[in-house]
């Protein structure tokens, strides 16, 4: 019973969370979407943890009661006395195999077109610093000047409402 009561929260808090989520993303309300979205996903975890553990909790305890009877126990034991030890698969591509696999020619290639490629890039580097120009050209600065601010800086005290005010404008 507790059990199910679990479920019926967590399957409401998906819906009201999953339709929350689609809600604010509707509105352009990144920050809230994020929320509901973040609690969709742990209820979504919690639930799927949940049934995980209870089948597990099922298993353990079919595993249990098949244990105790001789017959499977000794069954079961000479099964895997039978069974041929499979050799371990790991890196077998390492291995020669003699089957014309062209696996370990990969890596030489790879640190080949690595080697390679950095000394591209060194070659580049060194290009790119034998041929470009001293920093302290003194035709650069005045090149920039024009990127400065004005002259009076960015805030002209012309149009300033307070002098405006002291010294109103003589009309002409």
């Amino acid at each position: 019973m507790r059990r199910l009561f679990v479920i019926g929260v967590g399957g409401l808090t998906l819906l009201g969370s999953g339709l929350y989520f689609f809600v604010y993303l509707y509105r352009w309300e990144w920050n809230r979407a994020v929320v509901s979205g973040l609690i969709f996903l742990a209820v979504e975890v919690a639930l799927v943890g949940l049934v995980i553990s209870a089948r597990l909790t099922k298993l353990a305890r079919a595993v249990e009661t098949g244990a105790e009877h001789p017959a499977r126990r000794s069954r079961i034991a000479t099964r895997l006395h039978e069974a041929p030890a499979e050799p371990s698969a790991a890196f077998s591509w390492l291995r020669s195999s003699g089957s014309g696999s062209s696996a370990p020619v990969f890596i030489p290639i790879l640190m080949g077109t690595g080697l390679a490629l950095s000394g591209a890039a060194w070659l580049v580097e060194r290009i790119g610093r034998a041929t470009a120009r001293n920093s302290s050209d003194p035709h650069i600065a005045a090149r920039m000047s024009r990127l400065g601010p004005p002259p009076g800086g960015l805030l002209d005290d012309s149009t300033d409402p307070l002098r405006l005010l002291r010294h109103p404008a003589s009309p002409r």
